[in-house]
């Protein structure tokens, strides 16, 4: 086998092969043999056939296209190897010339992972919240939590009190203007609320408060934009279905132990635990941030020529994604879902182009950055991240390793994963870190200590 490059623009390398006539000819024989354990023509046992009689049967050109076909992925393997390709796409095929007894002549077009010009990483420079938990952050954690854990008692014999907790069915319009009865409106749906609750409109609380379970409550809610330049009125048109009143735990071992899953602990036990995961939360948190802004930074200072097939297939993944998800909720198609909610189908295209840009640039340049700084992945790496996924998911290991191990796929993606995270792992111990002392009114991730979910 002969072969050359003969062009290459951008990240497109076109290469032409000759396979030798004689070499072409051990393949077609090969061919022949194959075809000839499976064909079955009346007249002849199965896999006896007469090699003229199969040729006629079948025809040259048949057995030369079988040959072929067995004969292009050995070429691409060989080709990839030799010039150390890197492809982002299965290359495509150009046969040239395909005669009796002459030299195979064909055209490989492959398209390869794009060169990315990056900064040096050290000129990244970002800083890193540092969260000194105080003790009202710490009060103010443990009032979620019991907030989180609370009780709900319905009520049936008063009318609704601020801290009081509604079931409703609403429906919201904005009117239009002039002629046009409706700029938009928002279909009924049920919701959950707090009277009272700085997450709640005041006149939404205010129209709410003193009413019962099956009332009926219409109230309009001027809207401003978020830069404050503009006012719209929104009607809201509620019904009360549910009042509940809210009842927090009380400050004892059983709550402690719902929270921490310990026996046994002391108010201040409890406290110091709570203490521990705001700290590594916080820890965690600012871990995240950093890592976010600095890839960030990295990605907007990196150079490199985006291929339109890797946009367009990471687009279609993201709609793809996008209407699974709308299927599995709703039951409708994509479509049907955007004509409902009066949106437009090629606005949401947009947004999807604009995200698999920043997709796909992040990728080819975590991609890059571990080849440059030659970041491997040994049987440890692999070994501890099924183990860590195990533990967090609640499944045995030996069950994870096996639903890894069954699918070449599975432990493709599950090297990758393992590969980026170490890349960004080098990445940050390269960048320049400056240390910042956040403020007391830093978020507290109340996720990360709620314990489970409330009652």
């Amino acid at each position: 086998m002969r072969s050359e490059i003969i062009s290459q623009e951008k990240n497109i390398t076109r290469i032409r092969v000759e396979v030798q006539a004689e070499s072409f000819r051990k393949k077609i024989d090969e061919a022949t043999e194959v075809l000839r354990s499976k064909a079955n023509i009346k007249g002849f046992r199965k896999g006896h056939v007469p090699r003229k009689v199969l040729e006629m049967h079948l025809g040259p050109d048949a057995i030369r296209a079988e040959a072929l076909e067995n004969l292009v992925p050995e070429m691409i393997d060989s080709v990839v190897s030799k010039y150390e390709l890197d492809l982002i796409s299965e290359p495509k095929v150009e046969i040239e010339t395909l005669e009796p007894e002459k030299p195979v002549e064909m055209t490989f077009i492959f398209e390869t992972r794009p060169e990315v010009e990056l900064p040096e990483l050290k000129t990244i420079k970002i800083s890193r919240n540092y969260v000194q938990v105080t003790e009202k952050m710490l009060d103010d954690a443990i009032i979620v939590l019991r907030d989180n854990h609370a009780e709900r008692k319905p009520i049936e014999d008063r009318d609704s009190l601020a801290g009081d907790l509604l079931e409703i069915e609403y429906r919201v319009e904005i009117p239009g203007e002039g002629d046009k009865p409706l700029e938009s409106a928002i279909p009924r749906q049920k919701g959950n609320l707090e009277l009272g609750s700085p997450s709640v409109r005041q006149e939404l609380s205010a129209a709410l408060a003193g009413r019962k379970a099956g009332d009926h409550v219409e109230v309009e809610v001027l809207m401003r934009s978020k830069d404050g330049t503009e006012e719209k009125t929104a009607r809201y048109a509620i019904d009360i279905i549910s009042i509940a009143e809210k009842i927090l735990p009380a400050m004892n071992e059983k709550f402690f132990q719902k929270i921490t899953e310990e026996a046994d602990l002391t108010e201040m036990q409890f406290r110091d635990k709570i203490m521990a995961r705001l700290r590594e939360n916080f820890r965690h948190e600012s871990k995240k941030d950093a890592e976010n802004r600095a890839l960030a930074l990295l990605v907007e200072r990196s150079n490199v020529e985006l291929p339109e097939s890797l946009l367009e297939k990471q687009k279609q993944a993201i709609i793809h994604e996008m209407a699974e998800k709308v299927k599995k909720q709703t039951g409708k198609s994509l479509d049907e879902y955007f004509a409902e909610k009066g949106l437009g189908r090629g606005s949401f295209e947009d947004g999807a182009a604009a995200e698999a840009l920043e997709v796909v640039k992040r990728s080819l340049v975590l991609e890059s950055v571990a080849d440059k700084e030659l970041i491997q992945v040994e049987n440890s790496d692999i070994e501890q991240e099924i183990r860590e996924m195990s533990l967090s998911l609640g499944v045995p290991e030996p069950q994870m390793q096996k639903f890894f191990l069954k699918n070449k796929d599975n432990i493709g993606d599950l090297v990758h994963r393992v590969r980026i995270r170490k890349t960004v792992e080098r990445i940050m111990e390269k960048v320049t870190i400056d240390e910042v002392a956040a403020g007391e009114d830093h978020k507290t991730g109340n996720e990360a200590i709620s314990g489970g979910e409330g009652s």
